[in-house]
């Protein structure tokens, strides 16, 4: 018989990280792992390593089987491909507080939520965070006037 190839925790992203601590903490293979969430065992090998693009179907079905959201997966996936912010952005750059947010959630070991929060709690949240609505054109003419 072969000798089984074996996947090292260096040479995987963050996402196949979350794999194999997670195989090894349900006891599990990889074979039995891609049985349960209906990926094909190529593609579940290939979704670990460092540079892959694993599909959104691919992260659901794996979501799935290990009781996680599949968002938090996609950031797992593509944590580190994102380009480095420069040095000189914005404090208040989109990119910077999306990257805290989901670095922030992490560190805490929170979860996304199952259900898509409503836009009111979206919007108090956002209120509560200090966003602010910016003076529009039409804004600034009755403001002026």
């Amino acid at each position: 018989m072969p000798a089984r190839l074996q996947i090292k925790a260096e040479d995987c992203s963050p996402l196949g990280q979350a794999i194999l601590q997670y195989l090894e903490e349900q006891g599990i293979s990889m074979n039995r792992l891609a049985e349960l969430s209906g990926i094909p065992q190529p593609r579940l090998r290939g979704a670990c390593f460092k540079g892959t693009c694993p599909t959104p179907e691919t992260l659901r079905k794996l979501a799935r089987v290990m009781g996680k959201h599949h968002l938090e997966l996609y950031t797992l996936a593509y944590e580190g491909r994102i380009e480095p912010l420069p040095e000189d952005a914005a404090d208040i750059s989109l990119d910077l507080l999306m990257r805290e947010l989901f670095e922030t959630a992490r560190e805490l070991d929170l979860t996304a939520p199952i259900v898509r929060p409503s836009k009111a709690k979206i919007r108090k949240a956002l209120l509560e965070l200090g966003f602010r609505a910016e003076p529009t054109a039409t804004t600034s003419q009755f403001e002026a006037g």
